[in-house]
C-alpha cells in the first residue's frame, strides 16, 4: 500500500517494488491494440483467477460470487482448490464467456486480471526476455509490424532521445506507466490518489502518451531480431480446426529477468 509521499518517495517505492523490465511491459500494452481475434480466449491454456476476479464477474452477471465459482470456474492446475480457473468448452477448449460467433468476451468490462493484461504483462520470460511475441495473436503482429514502421521515423528517434536524455521525464513517465497499469486491473481509486500525491495529471489514452511509451518502450526494450517475427494464425482470427493452440492463457506472475538500465542504453531483449 503506498501511503502519503512525495514524488521521489513514489518513485523510490516503484523501484523498490517493481521490477524494471514491468515498464517497458507496460509501455507495450499501452500500445498494444487487441484485434479480437479469440486466440488468446481458447486452447490449452487457462486464465486463473483471485477473489477480486470472481467478485468482478458476479456483480456483472447480477449473481453471488458463490454462483459464480461453481458455475463458471474449475479448481486451478492439479486440482489446486486454492484457486480458481475459468471453464473452457467445446473441442477448442473454447473460454465459457467467449463469444464465438462475434468473437468477443460476454463479460469484458470485469473479465479477469489476467486477461486484461495479456499478451504483453503475461510474458514468458525465458533467456532475458521481456516480451513474448505469441505468433497466433493477430493484436501482437499489428504490434510488431507498427514497431518495424515507427522504430526508424526521424520524429521517433526524436522521441527516444528526448526521453533517454531527461532523467525527471523517464521518472515522470514510470509513474504514468504505474498508473495507467492500476487503472486496467481495475484500481481506480488508488491510480487517482497516486496522481495526486505526485502532482501528475493521470494518463490519457492519446497521442501524447502513446509516443511517450513507444520512445520507452525502443528505450529500454531492444528490437534486434523482431523482423524475424511469423504470424502463424488464421488471417480472420479463427483458427483451423485441426491446430489446438497451447498454453495462449497466461496464469503465471512473470518472473524476475534482468533489468534495463537507461542511462546506458543498455536494453533488455524482445
Amino acid at each position: 500500500m503506498i501511503m502519503m509521499m512525495p514524488r521521489e518517495s513514489i518513485l523510490e517505492w516503484l523501484s523498490r517494488e517493481i521490477p524494471e523490465y514491468v515498464f517497458s511491459q507496460i509501455a507495450a500494452q499501452v500500445l498494444f491494440q487487441c484485434q479480437n481475434c479469440g486466440e488468446c480466449c481458447r486452447g490449452e491454456g487457462y486464465a486463473l483467477l483471485d477473489e477480486g476476479d470472481l467478485r468482478a464477474m458476479a456483480r456483472e452477471l447480477q449473481i453471488s460470487p458463490g454462483q459464480a465459482k461453481t458455475r463458471f470456474t474449475h479448481p486451478g492446475p492439479q486440482g489446486d482448490f486454492a484457486c480458481r480457473i475459468l471453464k473452457s468448452v467445446g473441442k477448442d477448449r473454447d473460454c465459457c464467456f467467449l463469444d464465438i460467433e462475434r468473437g468477443e468476451c460476454r463479460i469484458y468490462r470485469s473479465r479477469p486480471r489476467v486477461c486484461r493484461t495479456f499478451p504483453m504483462l503475461s510474458s514468458d520470460l525465458e533467456g532475458g526476455q521481456a516480451i513474448f511475441f505469441y505468433p497466433d495473436c493477430l493484436g501482437t503482429a499489428h504490434f510488431v509490424r507498427m514497431i518495424l514502421e515507427k522504430r526508424d521515423e526521424p520524429s521517433v528517434k526524436k522521441d527516444v532521445e528526448r526521453l533517454e536524455a531527461d532523467e525527471e521525464l523517464r521518472d515522470i513517465l514510470k509513474i504514468k506507466l504505474f498508473v495507467w497499469m492500476q487503472e486496467l486491473m481495475g484500481e481506480v481509486k488508488g491510480a487517482e490518489e497516486i496522481c495526486r500525491m505526485a502532482c501528475i495529471d493521470p494518463p490519457s489514452r492519446d497521442g501524447a502518451f502513446e509516443r511517450e511509451c513507444l520512445a520507452y518502450f525502443l528505450l529500454t526494450i531492444s528490437t534486434e531480431g523482431i523482423e524475424e517475427y511469423r504470424y502463424e494464425g488464421s488471417p480472420v482470427g479463427r483458427m483451423p480446426e485441426n491446430r489446438i493452440k497451447k498454453g495462449c492463457r497466461r496464469a503465471q506472475a512473470p518472473p524476475q529477468v534482468p533489468q534495463s538500465q537507461h542511462g546506458s542504453r543498455s536494453q533488455t531483449s524482445v
